[in-house]
């Protein structure tokens, strides 16, 4: 397997950890839109939101167009 399928994979594998916490948070404590949209600081969205934009990020980087 070459170096970019194994950092595909391990991506891949912590974004589905990551959802797994996600349904978990939830199942718990019920899902409350107000806090999704706008979550309090250091509310488990905001850490949610921000990690996994960061392995989206890395999975697929933004298009940078030439002028």
């Amino acid at each position: 397997m070459d170096a970019v399928s194994k950092e595909s994979n391990e991506l891949s594998a912590q974004r589905i950890a990551l959802q797994n916490t996600f349904k978990v948070f939830n199942e718990e404590n019920g899902f409350n839109y107000e806090e999704w949209v706008n979550p309090p600081a250091g509310h488990f969205y905001e850490g949610y939101k921000k990690e996994l934009d960061e392995i989206n990020n890395k999975m697929a980087p933004p298009l940078q167009y030439q002028s």
